[in-house]
């Protein structure tokens, strides 16, 4: 996989914000008083105030906040998927 693609898009400053919101929704998926449709949108509006502390009050912080926000979330879904096939073959079940 090139990930010279993904620096075309997100700043390598913004990068560091995506693992941190990754660990922010699963501590959020954990917490039984929370619903679970709630985890994104907090993480787009942490990743946005996060992107817009660092460079400031113009578009760019924007864009970035909802771009490392959606990095966090395919993240999650990749790390979902793969545990369950891994989970899947250990223990012999097919499709």
């Amino acid at each position: 996989m090139d990930f010279i693609i993904l620096e075309d898009y997100i700043y390598p400053e913004s990068v560091v914000i995506i693992p941190v919101l990754y660990l922010l929704g699963l501590f959020l998926n954990r917490t039984p008083k929370v619903p679970p449709w709630v985890t994104p949108w907090v993480q787009v509006v942490l990743g946005i105030a996060f992107c817009i502390g660092y460079y400031g009050f113009i578009i760019e912080a924007f864009v970035q906040g909802v771009l490392v926000a959606g990095a966090a979330a395919i993240m999650k879904d990749l790390f979902h998927k793969a545990n369950y096939f891994t989970k899947k073959e250990r223990n012999g079940k097919d499709g």
